[in-house]
This record gives structure tokens, C-alpha cells and sequence, in this order.
């Protein structure tokens, strides 16, 4: 599985608003069920926020990959976002968090999470494909870039 058969230019936030952790989870996890027809949206929040008490997603130099296993749908779904000003997520570098990709996948399937984590995971962590994100104009940019990124970094 890879993140450019899962990724559209109609999930990707452009401008999130910076506000407290919890409220831009429920913000992004509504987003998520509304993109993907998740026909209960507050039980899918619920999951994620769930999981982010566990331990932060925050994994450093500003990116965030908050995600939850659940019945809820049947396929790995993901949605992206950039916030400009940055949202405190209690990262395990203690800094700000600028990009967010937010997934949920099936309860039984592990291995196609785990594909898209470590692929997101080795893309964001050259400092100018983040810097590209960062400074992308609008989603079909940001899009490519990750497609690019993807194509160029991760082994198929």
C-alpha cells in the first residue's frame, strides 16, 4: 500500500487554524469521517483521541501522525494538514507541530498501517521535503510532493 493510492487533493487542510491539540483532533478526525463516509464520526474522534492519551503522536520536527484501528472503516484513510503557526502537541522534541497526517485503519489490518506509518515516517524526515510542504501553495502541490517524495525515498 502506498500513500498516493490513499491521499487526494480533497483531503489535504491547507490552512488549519492553530488551536488546542485536542480541538484540531476532533477538527481533523470530523474531516476524516466526512471525506471517507464514516458513518460515526464522534466514535471515530473518540478512537483517535483515545490512542493520543496512550502516548503523542508528535514524532518530531514538527510533524504529527495522529491514527486509530477501528471498525469504522474498511480501508486505510488518511487526510494531511499544514498549520502555519504551529500547534503545541507534546512532541517527543517538544516543538511545535506544522503537519499532520491523520489515518484510521481497519481494526485487522496492521500491516497496511504500518506501511503507510514507516513510509510517512522516512519521507518527513528530510528537512526539505518538509520545508517544500511548508512553503506548497495549494493541495495539488502539496500532493505531489508527497507522490514524489514517496516515489523517490521509500522502497516499493
Amino acid at each position: 500500500m502506498k500513500i498516493q493510492d490513499i491521499l487526494f487533493k480533497n483531503a489535504i487542510i491547507m490552512d488549519l487554524k492553530a488551536a488546542p491539540k485536542d480541538e484540531v483532533l476532533e477538527q481533523l478526525g470530523l474531516f476524516l469521517a466526512s471525506i471517507h463516509n464514516v458513518k460515526d464520526p464522534a466514535k471515530l474522534v473518540q478512537k483517535i483521541l483515545e490512542r493520543e492519551a496512550e502516548i503523542s503522536t508528535g514524532i518530531g520536527y514538527g510533524i504529527a501522525i495522529p491514527h486509530a484501528r477501528t471498525d469504522l472503516v474498511d480501508r486505510v484513510c488518511i487526510v494531511a494538514a499544514r498549520c502555519l503557526k504551529g500547534i503545541e502537541f507534546q512532541s517527543i522534541d517538544d516543538q511545535p507541530v506544522y503537519l499532520l497526517f491523520m489515518l484510521a485503519s481497519p481494526a485487522d489490518n496492521s500491516d497496511d498501517l504500518r506501511k503507510i506509518l514507516s513510509s510517512l515516517s522516512k519521507i518527513m524526515s528530510y528537512e526539505h521535503m518538509r520545508e517544500k510542504l511548508m512553503a506548497a501553495g495549494d493541495p495539488e502541490t502539496f500532493l505531489k510532493i508527497i507522490v514524489d517524495g514517496e516515489n523517490k525515498y521509500v522502497s516499493q
